[in-house]
């Protein structure tokens, strides 16, 4: 099952006319192996998803203008804010994935000891990391939300590849 979070723009904050896609226990079998990290590496590589690390959720609102992000989660649980402070929560566990959007904001607001996640972008990208101080003025924040806008639709999904998800709701 795959559920979407549509999320209104919370200035600073665009967010996106797509829907967050959250993907709960996708990953779940993967997780429970030996050396979780790289074979959802792996998985997501086969995907196209790369530039990958391994770390947790900043615990500040922040957004990626110019690419998508997939978060997995390898270990442990959190809560995490989509969409900036008057966004929704979600429980993010062991197994789930995340699929946010360019221009989503995204905040850890609380974690177990050993939450981890494995993150990685389409194609690669190098992505750019946007704080509510570095949208100070009007200006700015028109030039990342409309960057955000033309991030193109991955050709596969993180979890389902070329007929997936990504496919089905963003296109």
């Amino acid at each position: 099952m795959i559920k979407q979070i549509l999320l209104e723009e919370d200035r600073p904050y665009p967010n996106s006319a797509f829907p967050v896609l959250y993907y709960p226990e996708a990953f779940k079998e993967i997780t429970n192996n030996d050396n979780p990290e790289r074979e959802v590496i792996e998985k997501l590589g086969q995907h196209l998803y790369k530039r990958d690390w391994v770390d947790g959720i900043f615990p500040y609102h922040h957004f990626h203008n110019n690419t998508h992000e997939v978060l997995v989660c390898i270990e442990g649980e959190a809560s995490v804010q989509l969409g900036g402070p008057n966004g929704k929560t979600v429980t993010f566990s062991k197994g789930d994935v995340l699929l946010l959007p360019a221009g989503t904001a995204h905040k850890r607001i609380e974690a177990s000891d050993d939450f981890e996640i494995v993150g990685a972008y389409p194609d690669g990208i190098d992505y750019q990391t946007y704080r509510e101080e570095d949208v100070a003025s009007e200006e700015i924040y028109e030039k990342v939300r409309q960057e955000s806008t033309k991030v193109p639709v991955p050709e596969n999904d993180p979890v389902q590849g070329q007929e997936g998800a990504v496919q089905k709701y963003w296109k």
